[in-house]
């Protein structure tokens, strides 16, 4: 489910949803542009970046589309959409979307907003009173990550679990004796409970469950012929067969059931048919200019911060350009959306390997048709074997200092024999170590850990991540 976004943002095992510390994902220049070239040039420049970023092994198979204005200039599938049957990635092949989802979420409730059946100023003990702890939370806050309900993403017994089919009552215990992350509307983390919540209120309200409702509402009159609450296990041959990229290569996905994603990332579809939801969503088809606006703005915090996340879409630049966006992460795919209004650009890649990495080719291929310098995505980190006092000293508690001198506290510690790093708040992503006392996180090849040691003792971190260096020193 990415489940969670970046400005080329990205959601842990559902983004566990969003990446490490919510930071922005780049790389390092790789060629600047100037003069615009013409059509025929841009089309196989789209195409040597698509095919590039498929020979350097991140996914099995993907589906891109890119149209600007009226013009498609790429629309096609690349690599397997099932490697073990050779069959072929195709433009109409659908995939798992994770995050990509909450989109929908949001436009369902700001229709019901528009139709004055519901407000963002309700809370959540209107249509949920059996949940009284998270009572005094608004719409507005479940749509805009500020509610600081903890997200059951980051879980650990629930990531242990998530193949089994879960009720949403006990879905949501994983989380219901939590204490909050901070007092609703005062700060914000990237949070899968919300949007699940948010499912729920729709169900209330409509009197639909939340499957059918996305049929009634969005697939059936927009003509998405492809788009569905995603099965448990992928149906040939319309779906993709579904894989995980890991430190030690891409295997078959971790099994999840979807009553897990639910609202925040259960969506399955393909590429053209997403192209026709957002055309219709950017178009006023979905919910009011006004409401879209609204929608793909950054909210704010009670004291005028910005979040720098709308409500279901995240607000973004590509150099010059001003950019709507969303990626989505889950066992089985990763994805990312782009929409440039001034370009009216158009960019959806959608792969069927966690852990592949969209966002930075999704980057590219915008970068290509604007005129922005197009950047490397880094390699993917490789193993080497970890010294075992290495390995005891990283061990223990960190504090980063995050922008506007936020603290971020990380854990680093063993989970088994493998080494584990857990940002608070967020689930715990696996330390590929790759010399030099640095290690890669999780399956994103963009990030680094960089410890320092004095005397022999580790006593300070560098999280290495989008171009940021973020210091951290070892808690007391």
């Amino acid at each position: 489910m990415t489940l969670r976004p970046t400005p080329v943002r990205r959601s842990s095992r559902l983004r566990r949803l969003a990446p490490l510390l919510g930071l922005l994902a780049v790389a390092r220049p790789l060629v600047a542009q100037t003069a615009a070239p013409d059509r025929g040039t841009l089309v196989a420049r789209l195409d040597s970046l698509v095919r590039a970023y498929r020979a350097d092994g991140r996914t099995v198979g993907l589906t891109v589309g890119v149209v600007r204005g009226s013009d498609t200039l790429l629309l096609r599938g690349y690599g397997w959409a099932d490697s073990a049957a050779r069959r072929s990635a195709e433009v109409a092949t659908v995939y798992r979307i994770g995050s990509i989802t909450k989109q929908y979420t949001s436009a369902a409730i700001l229709q019901l907003i528009q139709d004055g059946k519901i407000a963002l100023t309700d809370t959540l003990g209107r249509f949920l009173p059996q949940y009284p702890q998270w009572g005094r939370v608004t719409i507005r806050q479940l749509l805009g990550h500020t509610s600081g309900i903890h997200s059951y993403t980051a879980n650990p017994t629930w990531a242990k679990r998530m193949a089994d089919p879960f009720s949403a009552d006990s879905l949501l215990a994983f989380v219901a004796r939590d204490t909050f992350d901070f007092a609703p509307g005062t700060g914000y983390r990237y949070n899968n409970t919300g949007y699940f919540l948010l499912g729920q209120v729709l169900e209330r309200v409509s009197r639909t469950a939340y499957p059918e409702l996305l049929r009634t509402r969005f697939f059936g009159p927009l003509g998405m012929r492809t788009a569905t609450y995603c099965p448990d296990e992928p149906a040939a041959p319309v779906h993709s067969a579904v894989y995980d990229r890991t430190p030690a290569g891409i295997v078959p996905a971790q099994k999840i059931s979807m009553t897990s994603p639910y609202a925040a990332g259960a969506v399955c579809l393909s590429v053209p048919d997403f192209l026709r939801w957002q055309t219709a969503l950017t178009g006023g088809r979905v919910v009011t200019p006004e409401t879209y606006a609204r929608m793909t703005r950054s909210d704010t915090l009670a004291n005028g911060n910005p979040t720098n996340y709308g409500w279901g879409l995240a607000p973004a630049m590509l150099g010059s350009h001003p950019m709507v966006q969303h990626g989505g992460d889950i066992p089985g795919g990763s994805a990312q959306q782009m929409w440039l209004p001034n370009d009216s650009l158009r960019v959806v890649v959608f792969t069927n390997t966690l852990g592949s990495g969209p966002g930075a080719l999704a980057r590219n291929l915008a970068a290509a048709v604007v005129g922005e310098p197009l950047r490397s995505a880094p390699p993917a980190p490789r193993e080497v074997a970890l010294p075992s006092e290495l390995r005891d000293a990283v061990v223990g508690a960190y504090v980063l200092t995050g922008p506007g001198g936020k603290p971020l506290p990380l854990v680093v510690k063993l989970d088994g024999a493998r080494l584990v790093a857990q940002p608070e708040g967020q689930g715990a992503m696996p330390l590929t170590y790759i010399g030099d006392d640095t290690f890669g996180v999780g399956l994103d090849a963009a990030i680094r850990l960089r410890f320092a040691r004095e005397g022999g003792k580790v006593t300070r971190v560098t999280l290495l991540q989008g171009g940021q260096t973020i210091e951290g020193i070892r808690a007391p």
